[in-house]
């Protein structure tokens, strides 16, 4: 018979780093130390922490999309972008779990193992931790496509690829720390529990970032801070990854007009007066931005 372990509770190094390597590396020690309930308060600070720095550093890579395209944009909608998408991502994840973990922790009183308030918030925050750090390790890949590939659709489906791929983590994480805080003769409650966090997550989210757009920036409008609250992020998500792919496998080839020389020329835009696009008195595509 195999003999198991006692797991110690988490001891958190000093430095932001380290703290976040420290998660990696002993996820079963953070998990521990909610389950007894020790020191939540300082646990949640630290995953607060983390959470809102790893959101921002991948906000500015979103953000910092049209700098590295060298896209016709202004150098100071760029600059914009950077800091207020930095801003945003920490804005998206904080209000998504406030919102959250209040119908959860009213649902775990009713039908659920009916743990503490301390103990769901620390548990929260620590998956968005976890979902952080996931989104910030793919922070590298984004800026690789965003050098190598001019496709705005494409960068903005892999963004969210990226913040589901990150999302599933964490949700994963919040089912794991939540079976193990749960005494053993209730954790057949959890179920409901689950669905209800995986749900609300889900569409709060989506919500949330469609309400705080633009985060990448359409290289043919100007900066704007917030969008007008028109479609819905359940259209625009598929119509730009449809539309991004067909960019990607086309190359971004540059279409050019008949007898102009090689010059390249801009597409008809039909609705460019309402979206602001920006062009050139002759109509050409600007500067390092490929015509769509």
């Amino acid at each position: 018979m195999e003999i198991v372990e006692p797991v110690e509770p988490a001891e958190l190094p000093g430095g932001f780093w380290a703290r976040v390597d420290y998660m990696l590396h002993n996820p079963e020690c953070v998990i521990e130390s909610m389950r007894r309930g020790l020191e939540l308060r300082k646990l949640s600070l630290s995953f607060l922490v983390i959470s809102l720095g790893l959101a921002a550093i991948y906000g500015a890579v979103m953000g910092a999309t049209n700098l590295l395209q060298w896209t016709a944009m202004a150098t100071d909608g760029k600059l914009l972008m950077i800091v207020s998408s930095a801003i945003k991502v920490p804005v998206l994840f904080l209000l998504s779990l406030v919102i959250v973990v209040a119908p959860v922790y009213v649902l775990n009183t009713f039908v659920g193992p009916r743990l503490s308030f301390p103990q769901i918030s620390t548990v929260a925050l620590a998956s968005t931790a976890v979902m952080s750090i996931v989104l910030a390790s793919t922070a590298t890949v984004a800026v690789f496509f965003s050098i190598t590939l001019q496709s705005y659709h494409f960068i903005k489906s892999l963004h969210v690829v990226f913040f589901v791929y990150a999302a599933l983590v964490g949700l994963r994480f919040f089912r794991k720390s939540i079976r193990a805080v749960t005494p053993v003769t209730m954790r057949h409650r959890l179920g409901g529990l689950f669905t209800l966090a995986l749900v609300l997550y889900a569409f709060v989210g989506m919500q949330l970032s469609w309400v705080l757009r633009p985060f990448v920036g359409d290289p043919d409008m100007k900066y704007q801070v917030f969008r007008p609250r028109s479609g819905s992020f359940y259209t625009s998500v598929p119509k730009s990854l449809r539309r991004g792919l067909v960019e990607a496998v086309q190359g971004n080839e540059e279409r050019k007009k008949p007898g102009d020389d090689g010059k390249t020329g801009a597409l008809p835009q039909s609705d460019s007066s309402q979206d602001g696009v920006l062009q050139d008195n002759n109509g050409a595509a600007g500067p390092g931005r490929e015509p769509h």
